[in-house]
């Protein structure tokens, strides 16, 4: 946090140093309605100024004014009926995913904001296959079927009997709703190649079913990621990706984990995909997991994550920030729970718990932030346990930890989180689709209440900040603060009153919190002289509709660094 008066100090170097190129640049004062600037001084504001993409001053229209002295300005009005914010910032995004997911064909329980429209919902075993079956009949000969959205709690079971009855002929792959597992047919799994000993490889896989799933998806399903991230198909879902990024109001995303597939060609055509000037920018968090597969020791990903830090650029940043992996996927029921799930079955590792530690150890010791994917309390125990140990060895203090989608967790650990002095960015969409299907199997209604426990880490003052992981839910910033500050479910029903936020933690959680996640709360996050001119614009005020509008607010588009880019 600034001390008092340091935004004033601030405004006088940034006028008084400003180089000869700078001064040159047009100074233009947005007027609004409302300014929310998330900053500590809760003061409404009405203007801000804004040049060279960075803001000058913010305040009523004459101080701001006279705060520029003789230096002319243009005054934009188009605004002055409506609110802003700072820019929404996504901390947990894949656009790897993005770009292979969104040309493909959607069948998912949930409808999905695609640039082309809204898909459609399918729930229910039969209507799962159907749709199969439909699309099947639709696409010409020789074109392989490739569907993402199956979920089992909505879709019922599949396996390969299921997909080679709709075709032996055609190849049929199935990307399970966490893109965590696959299915396939007989067709596909002839034409990849695969055999009975490449899933036996793994245990994480099923040759019957046709079925792989966490790190057997890696083990077994290389070629089939590869033909996934065609750079054609791969460059189109990209432009696909700006655009939901856009119609999202997020003027900042972060790939937290990269590479996830194939470190040249994502950096290349997310390269080229920015220098279209899209209104956003892109932060980089380094994959652990997907390093150590690359070079085979913990000491050797860190050196080439040191070395993805001279890759960065103003459009992609990449941070000293790195990313693992705990548990398995809350979307599969493969998180790992403590007292285990109804049916017996149990959770899975992504990564070993002692190479976590490792890790977790390396890393932190040379000064690299921690961000670390968790859903089950049982892998929370553990990872707060390794934490605890390290903080008592005497650990560096410069080094933040983020917990990563925080999917169950019990009121004891909230504390301890609070107590080790970790951050949470949570997945708040869990609850919204999960919480009805998981009180029948797998949880029960006890602890599917409690999924996505943002209400338990503010009563233990954790800080925290909201993500969408897309596409495990939608990049829509005001969903996400919707589902935190209502817990609506998809049966309608609100879960666990006492897991709710209020309205301001909910936009603080997709703004200032987010960028401080990151490390990145001095430049983006909120509407301070010296920051980003980074603004989202919507046409109402969120803290004067009620809660349960969050979500309907309509977003006219974005400011990205001073330049308005309205969404029609």
């Amino acid at each position: 946090m600034r001390r008092p008066g340091s935004r004033l100090l601030l405004l006088i170097a940034l006028l008084a140093a400003a180089s000869s190129a700078a001064a040159e640049d047009a100074v233009r004062i947005f007027v609004a309605r409302k300014i929310i600037t998330m900053e500590p001084d809760p003061r409404e504001a009405k203007a801000v100024a804004v040049a060279g993409g960075r803001i000058l001053a913010v305040g009523d229209l004459e101080e701001v004014e006279a705060s520029l002295g003789v230096r002319g300005a243009e005054i934009d009005r188009r605004f002055e009926e409506k609110v802003m914010l700072p820019g929404f910032i996504e901390p947990h995004f894949h656009p790897s995913l993005a770009a292979t997911i969104l040309p493909l064909d959607t069948i998912s329980a949930m409808s999905w904001q695609k640039p082309d429209g809204a898909t459609e919902v399918v729930r229910g075993r039969d209507a799962f296959l159907a749709a199969l079956v439909a699309r099947d009949a639709s696409l010409p000969e020789g074109r392989w079927l490739i569907a993402w959205g199956y979920h089992r709690p909505y879709h019922g079971e599949l396996s390969r009997a299921d997909l080679d009855e709709i075709s032996r002929e055609r190849p049929i792959v199935i990307w399970q709703r966490s893109v965590h597992e696959m299915f396939f047919n007989s067709r596909a799994l002839d034409a990849l190649g695969y055999r009975e000993a490449d899933f036996a490889r793994t245990e994480q896989s099923d040759w019957e079913k046709g079925h792989v799933y966490e790190a057997g998806l890696f083990a077994v399903a290389g070629s089939m990621l590869a033909r996934l991230s065609d750079p054609e198909s791969y460059a189109r879902g990209l432009a696909m990706m700006s655009e939901v990024i856009r119609r999202g109001g997020i003027t900042t995303v972060a790939e937290q984990g990269f590479p996830q597939i194939n470190d040249q060609l994502e950096y290349s055509l997310l390269t080229r995909e920015l220098a279209k000037k899209p209104p956003y920018r892109f932060v980089l968090v380094p994959n652990a997991m997907f390093l150590m597969r690359q070079e085979e020791t913990v000491a050797a990903a860190e050196l080439a994550a040191t070395e993805l830090l001279a890759r960065s650029t103003d459009r992609i940043r990449v941070v000293k920030h790195v990313k693992f992996y705990a548990d398995g996927a809350i979307f599969s029921q493969l998180m790992k729970l403590r007292d285990g799930y109804l049916d017996g079955h149990h959770g899975e590792w992504m990564m070993p718990p002692a190479v976590q530690e490792e890790v977790l150890g390396t890393f932190w010791d040379r000064g690299w932030s921690l961000h670390i994917h968790v859903n089950g309390d049982a892998a929370l125990d553990l990872l707060l346990d390794m934490i605890e140990r390290k903080r008592k060895e005497g650990a560096r203090d410069d080094v933040r930890i983020v917990l990563e989608h925080y999917g169950y967790a019990r009121e004891d650990q909230h504390a301890r989180v609070k107590a080790l002095g970790i951050a949470v960015s949570n997945n708040s969409y869990y609850l919204h689709e999960l919480a009805p299907p998981y009180a029948r199997e797998g949880m029960g209604p006890e602890r599917a209440r409690d999924i996505s426990p943002l209400g338990g880490l503010v009563r233990a003052g954790v800080r925290f900040s909201l993500h969408s992981d897309y596409p495990m839910a939608p990049a829509l910033p005001l969903t996400l603060a919707w589902v935190a500050a209502n817990r609506i479910a998809s049966d309608g029903e609100v879960w666990a009153p006492d897991q709710k936020v209020s309205v301001d933690l909910a936009l603080r959680a997709i703004t200032i919190e987010s960028a401080w996640s990151l490390g990145l709360e001095e430049e983006i996050g909120s509407i301070a002289p010296g920051k980003r001119a980074d603004f989202t614009i919507l046409e109402e005020d969120p803290y004067t509709q009620p809660a349960s509008r969050l979500k309907d607010i309509p977003i006219w588009g974005t400011v990205f660094e001073g330049e308005p880019h309205p969404l029609d």
